[in-house]
C-alpha cells in the first residue's frame, strides 16, 4: 500500500489532482457551454414546430368549413324539397366524400330526417341515430366524437342549406363528418416521427391528434397534466416551458393555441411540440461523456507515467535511506552506488558519496591518529627503556671485537660485529618510530633538489652495488630552487630509492628524474627523462592509469590539484611493480610485505610530502616496474 507521506504517494496524488480535476472542470464547462448553446435552439425549434402545425391545422379546418358552406349553397340542394328522389344530392355527396376524406356527408330536412347521404344506409335516419354522441345543432360543431356506425372518431361541420326562393328560410342542414385521421395527417405532415412529439389537445386534455386511441376504444386518450384551458389566449405567440410527465421525465414543451377564425367555430384547441430534455441534450451529453472518457484515458496514462517517474525518483532515495539506516545501526560505512541520473536525486547521491568518502577518510584518520598516539607512547617507552641497553650492548660488542682481533679469532669478531650491527638496526627502528609518531614540522628554506638527489643516490650507491642494481640520475643541469626542508626531502629520496633498490632483481635499474610544471598539467621543461619510461604523453597522465594496475597507495589519482609552478620528481624501477594486495595499503603504516621491512618508510614519505603541501602517487609502468611521482609546489 502506498503511503501519502512518501514521495511516490505525494507524486501520484499530485498527478491525480492535476489530471482528474481539470478533466472534470473541462468536461462540465464543455457540457454547460454546449447545453447553453443547444437548449435555446431546441426550444426555438419546438416553438416553430408548434406554430407550423397550428398554422397548417387552422388552414386545413378553414378549408373544410368553407367547402361545407359552399356545398350548402349549390343549386342541387333544392332536391331536398322532393327528398332527393333522383339521388342527385347523394351522388354529389358520395363524390365529395371520396375526394376529401370524410366519413360521411349528409343532408337533413327540417324535421331532422336524412334525405341525402354519401352512404345510402343512412337515408331516413335521424342524426342522433347516426351519431348518438352529438346533436344536430351547430352548438357542438368542432367536437370530436365517436360514431359506432363508422367505428371511428369524427369532427362535425354544419352548414344550413338556404331556400333560394325565400330569403331567411332554410331547406335543411348539410352535416359533414370529418375523419379524425385527417387531423393526424395534418399534425404529422412534413415531420418524421422521431425525437420530437407533436400533439393536438382540446380544453379537456384529450388528444385529438398525434396519438391514436387504443384499438376498440370509444374514448380519446388524455395527456396527464394538460387538462383544462390552454395556456394561451387566442392569437398569442407560442411559449416554451419545461414540464414533468407522470413518469417523472422532464420535457421541453412548445405550446401554441389554435387561433380563432370567423370561418371556424370557437375551438379550445392547442398544439404541443414536445421533446424529452435528456433526449434533446443527448448530443451534448455524448460530447461530455467523450471528454470524460478521453480525460480518463489521459489520466490513466498520466498516473502510469507518474508511477514510473515516482519510482525512478523514490528508489534511489529509498536505497540511500536503507544504506544510511544500516550505517546508523551497524556503524560500518558502505559504498554508495553511482547515481543513474544528473538531476537533484543524482546530486543528492553524489553528496552522499562525498559524505561517506569524507567520513571514511575521517575514520581512517582517526584510526591513524589512534595508531600514532599508541606509537608515540610506545616510542617514548622504547626510547627510554631500549636505547640505553642497546648502547651498552653495542659498546660491549665493539670492545669484544677489538679484543678478539689480536687473537686471530675471526669467527668471534664476526659474531661481535653481528651484535652491534643488529643493535644499530634496532636503534634505527626506534628512530623511525619516533620520527613517524612525532614528526617535526618542516623547517623550510631554498634548496637545490638536484643536489639533494645526488647526495641520496651517493649514500645508497653501496646498497645498490650489493644488489647489483644500477642507479641513474636523470636530473641534469640547473633545477629551480625549492622552498622545503632539505633534510626531510632527503629522507623522501632515501626511502623511495631504497624501496626501489630492494624491489629490483640483480641487473635492475632505478632512475630519478624531475620535471617543472608551470601549472596543473603544463610542462615548461624537463631535467632528464626516463630511459625506460615508454611515455611521451602529458605530465597530467598519471602512472596509476598507465596500466591495468591502476593507481596504488593513498596518493592523488588523476589530475594534480596543485596550482602554480610545481616540481614533479619521478622515481621508477624495472622490478615486479606494485602488487594488487598492496595498492590500497601502500602508504599505510606497518603494511610492508617485504621480508625485514616494518612498513614505515612510505608512510613517513607521505607525511613529509603532505606537510610540504604536495602530493604523491604510485603506479605501475606499461613496460614493467613501479613509478612514484612526488609533486611539490616551488613556493612551498
Amino acid at each position: 500500500m502506498i503511503s501519502l507521506n512518501s514521495i511516490r504517494g505525494k507524486l501520484l496524488l499530485y498527478a491525480a489532482v492535476i489530471l482528474i480535476l481539470p478533466t472534470l472542470i473541462y468536461g462540465l464547462l464543455v457540457y454547460r457551454s454546449a447545453r447553453d448553446v443547444l437548449e435555446p435552439t431546441i426550444r426555438e425549434q419546438l416553438a416553430d414546430e408548434a406554430l407550423r402545425v397550428e398554422s397548417a391545422l387552422r388552414e386545413f379546418l378553414i378549408g373544410h368549413a368553407q367547402h361545407v358552406r359552399g356545398w350548402a349553397h349549390i343549386d342541387i340542394m333544392r332536391e331536398i324539397v322532393v327528398h332527393d328522389v333522383d339521388k342527385t344530392i347523394s351522388q354529389f355527396l358520395e363524390a365529395a366524400r371520396a375526394d376529401y376524406g370524410y366519413l360521411d356527408l349528409m343532408v337533413f330536412d327540417g324535421k331532422g330526417l336524412c334525405r341525402a347521404s354519401s352512404n345510402p344506409a343512412q337515408l331516413g335516419k335521424t342524426f342522433v341515430e347516426i351519431a348518438p354522441h352529438s346533436v344536430s345543432s351547430s352548438g357542438d360543431e368542432g367536437r370530436i366524437a365517436y360514431s359506432p356506425d363508422h367505428a371511428a372518431f369524427y369532427m362535425k361541420f354544419v352548414a344550413p342549406v338556404p331556400d333560394p326562393d325565400r330569403d331567411g328560410y332554410y331547406l335543411g342542414t348539410l352535416i359533414a363528418l370529418l375523419d379524425r385521421s385527417a387531423l393526424e395527417d395534418v399534425v404529422n405532415a412534413g415531420r418524421k416521427r422521431g425525437l420530437m412529439e407533436v400533439l393536438l389537445l382540446d380544453g379537456e386534455g384529450r388528444i385529438l391528434a398525434g396519438e391514436s386511441p387504443p384499438p376498440g376504444s370509444q374514448e380519446l386518450p388524455r395527456r396527464a397534466g394538460y387538462g383544462g384551458r390552454s395556456r394561451h389566449i387566442s392569437g398569442a405567440a407560442p411559449v416554451v416551458y419545461n414540464r414533468m410527465d407522470s413518469d417523472g421525465r422532464e420535457f421541453i414543451v412548445g405550446e401554441v393555441a389554435l387561433r380563432e377564425n370567423s370561418a371556424l367555430p370557437k375551438l379550445d384547441w392547442h398544439v404541443l411540440a414536445m421533446m424529452p430534455r435528456d433526449t434533446a441534450l443527448a448530443p451534448v451529453v455524448g460530447v461530455r461523456n467523450r471528454v470524460f472518457i478521453f480525460g480518463s484515458f489521459v489520466t490513466l496514462i498520466g498516473l502510469v507515467l507518474a508511477w514510473i517517474i515516482s519510482s525512478n525518483i523514490s528508489k534511489p532515495i529509498k536505497d540511500l535511506t536503507e544504506i544510511t539506516t544500516r550505517i546508523a545501526d551497524k556503524g560500518a560505512l558502505e559504498t554508495i552506488p553511482d547515481p543513474h541520473s544528473a538531476d537533484e536525486v543524482g546530486q543528492l547521491t553524489l553528496s552522499f558519496q562525498k559524505m561517506v568518502d569524507k567520513l571514511s577518510a575521517a575514520q581512517e584518520e582517526l584510526i591513524q591518529s589512534a595508531k600514532l598516539a599508541f606509537l608515540g607512547e610506545m616510542a617514548a617507552g622504547i626510547a627510554h627503556e631500549i636505547r640505553t641497553p642497546l648502547g651498552i650492548i653495542k659498546n660491549s660488542a665493539q670492545l669484544i671485537e677489538r679484543r678478539l682481533e689480536p687473537l686471530d679469532d675471526a669467527e668471534g669478531a664476526e659474531f661481535a660485529r653481528f651484535i652491534y650491527e643488529e643493535t644499530d638496526r634496532l636503534n634505527g627502528f626506534v628512530t623511525d618510530v619516533l620520527n613517524f609518531s612525532r614528526p617535526a614540522p618542516p623547517q623550510k628554506s631554498e634548496a637545490d633538489v638536484a643536489a639533494i638527489a645526488t647526495r641520496a643516490l651517493h649514500v645508497l650507491k653501496a646498497e645498490a652495488a650489493k644488489k647489483e642494481v644500477t642507479l641513474h640520475n636523470r636530473i641534469e643541469g640547473e633545477t629551480p630552487l625549492l622552498m622545503c626542508d632539505s633534510g626531510q626531502i632527503y629522507q623522501v629520496f632515501l626511502n623511495i630509492v631504497m624501496n626501489a633498490i630492494q624491489a629490483c632483481e640483480p641487473g635492475g635499474n632505478v632512475e630519478v628524474s624531475a620535471t617543472l610544471l608551470n601549472g596543473p598539467g603544463e610542462r615548461s621543461g624537463t631535467r632528464g627523462s626516463s630511459g625506460h619510461d615508454g611515455e611521451g604523453g602529458h605530465a597530467r597522465h598519471i602512472a596509476g592509469n598507465e596500466a591495468a594496475g591502476g593507481s596504488g597507495g593513498n596518493g592523488a589519482a588523476g589530475d594534480s590539484a596543485l596550482s602554480g609552478p610545481v616540481l614533479e620528481i619521478s622515481i621508477c624501477d624495472d622490478g615486479p611493480g606494485i602488487s594488487e594486495e598492496l595498492r590500497d595499503t601502500l602508504f599505510t603504516p606497518f603494511s610492508s610485505k617485504r621480508e625485514g621491512g616494518i612498513g614505515l618508510g612510505l608512510a613517513i614519505v607521505q607525511r613529509i610530502v603532505t606537510a610540504h603541501g604536495g602530493e604523491i602517487e604510485a603506479g605501475n609502468r606499461p613496460e614493467g616496474g613501479a613509478r612514484f611521482r612526488v609533486r611539490l609546489p616551488l613556493s612551498g
